[in-house]
């Protein structure tokens, strides 16, 4: 019994993968991405003279550009992204702005309408004194 427990054990230990540092892997990531950009250009290049860029080329170029920003993100210190302001906006910020959207409008219709009734009462006014 012995003999058996050291065979399942072996396939377990040579299974183990070297650590790879989290640099490692981001050097390698940024590489793959130069190379598939460089292709991208060297395909771009050997498109005729005036002739659009297919669909397919357009969503290659959106995702090696996703890829480059994921990539940027990675290697940005971990307190720098703390006090960063993010691009997107805050789903609170995007009700408030509405809200405030919607007073700035109905104070604009509210004033319209009130140049209205003026013109409207300036014309009554006219037509009363002919």
């Amino acid at each position: 019994m012995a003999e058996d427990d050291s065979r399942t054990r072996q396939p377990a230990a040579k299974q183990r993968r070297p650590v790879v540092s989290r640099k490692v892997v981001v050097g390698q990531l940024w590489r793959a991405a130069k190379r598939q950009l460089d292709a991208h250009e060297e395909h771009l290049a050997d498109l005729p003279k005036g002739a659009p860029a297919s669909e397919a080329d357009a969503k290659a170029l959106a995702t090696l550009a996703r890829t480059v920003r994921e990539l940027v993100a990675i290697e940005e210190p971990q307190s720098a992204k703390r006090d960063k302001q993010t691009d997107e906006p805050d789903a609170a910020d995007g009700l408030r702005h509405v809200a405030q959207l919607r007073q700035e409008l109905a104070r604009r219709l509210e004033a319209l309408a009130g140049e209205d009734a003026s013109e409207v009462a300036q014309a009554a006014g006219g037509d009363s004194a002919a």
